[in-house]
């Protein structure tokens, strides 16, 4: 699930599913979005392993993907998946699911949860997204 998500960071959700599909196709270099303010912010997380997605791409497909998350390091904000505001004070948590990051005061914590795993509310409301 964790390579689907990634992979609609950079192609569309057909383009993704045929990657995924039986039997895969490697996505294209024509596929993928150059556009850095339209990657997922997802990207920049150090927690995230975007390279789990390596296998699924050509050569010149990858190289795409590995400039337009250069380009959206060099001037990116983190922002809070509720109110759109900094991450950079105030303490944040990530979904699990999602890979979207929330101030813990905007999804009313008060501080990190002890389980292993957590999920903002659209997507513990709805896992199949």
């Amino acid at each position: 699930m964790k390579q689907k998500v990634i992979l609609e960071w950079f192609v569309d959700k057909d383009v993704a599913t045929r990657a995924l599909g039986s039997p895969p196709s490697l996505i294209e270099e024509h596929n993928v979005e150059i556009k850095p303010e339209l990657i997922h912010e997802g990207v920049l997380d150090e927690n995230v392993d975007v390279h789990l997605v390596r296998p699924f791409f050509t050569t010149d497909a990858w190289l795409c993907v590995t400039n337009v998350v250069q380009e959206k390091q060099k001037t990116h904000v983190y922002y809070c998946n509720c109110c759109q505001q900094d991450l950079e004070n105030f303490p944040s948590i990530g979904c699990d699911h999602c890979l979207l990051w929330t101030h813990l005061k905007c999804c009313g914590l008060k501080d990190r949860p002890k389980t292993r795993y957590w999920f903002c509310r659209k997507c513990h409301t709805n896992p199949t997204l």
